[in-house]
């Protein structure tokens, strides 16, 4: 009978291995496949083994079905070869990563799966930047939301939430800033509101810091990062 493989559907966290969790540097060190993402730091690949096969299999903006039934198939091929499987993503592999899909096709495929929990962006990077998204006076409340419902423009999902009156995080937020803050202030949202654009860089992170009203003019380089609406923005620790 032939041996049997597993995937592991693991968190890479975020700013390279130091943030990474002991389970997760132990399964990358021991795979004989590694499926990695777009915005996997280099320092975390640099832990496979040597005899690991190293697959790129990141997705741009706008890609979509296609690659990701890609690599579901891989992980499902290599797995029945009796292969250890990592599937690596950005972050924790449940938030905003597809990975709740991959789960259930690697059961409906009989394949053996587990998830390895990372740090995500929404949490980790305000961190990182000395942003408490809760703290007592300024919030009690958490909405973590996906910038990627504005392509194509869903006001609906942006509206709805408008008023929300805690933190609001968004992530995959970049290419659309100046539409969905646009949309927030159309529906409600005070234009005074504190905004923060955190994102991620070699030891540690920083801050663009204004206001849901002019954060986007404020933001001049689209790279990845982490939007923070809300008064706990005045906490963070400027670039």
């Amino acid at each position: 009978m032939a041996k049997s493989g597993k995937v592991y559907l693991v968190g890479a966290g975020v700013c390279g291995k130091e943030m990474l969790t002991l389970r997760a540097a132990e399964l990358i060190a021991e795979a004989d496949v590694v499926i990695y993402d777009r915005l996997v730091h280099e320092s975390v690949l640099g832990l496979c083994n040597g005899a690991a096969e190293k697959v790129y299999m990141g997705k741009r903006p706008g890609e979509g079905p296609e690659k990701q039934q890609n690599i579901i198939e891989m992980m499902i091929s290599e797995a029945r070869k009796g292969r250890i499987v990592v599937r690596l993503k950005a972050g924790d592999p449940f938030i905003f990563g597809r990975g709740g899909e991959e789960l259930l096709a690697l059961r409906e495929a009989s394949v053996e799966v587990e998830a390895v929990p990372g740090l995500t962006s929404a949490t980790a990077i305000p961190t990182l930047a000395g942003i408490p998204l809760t703290m007592r006076g300024k919030a009690s409340s958490v909405l973590i939301l996906t910038g990627h419902k504005a392509t194509p423009y869903d006001e609906g999902y942006f509206k709805a939430h408008a008023k929300f009156g805690g933190t609001i995080v968004l992530l995959m937020s970049m290419e659309m800033l100046g539409t969905i803050t646009k949309c927030f202030m159309d529906n409600g949202m005070p234009g005074q509101r504190p905004a923060a654009v955190i994102s991620c860089g070699n030891g540690g992170s920083s801050a663009i810091i204004g206001t849901v009203a002019d954060i986007a003019e404020r933001v001049t380089e689209r790279r990845p990062s982490v939007l923070v609406i809300g008064e706990v923005v005045d906490m963070a620790v400027r670039a």
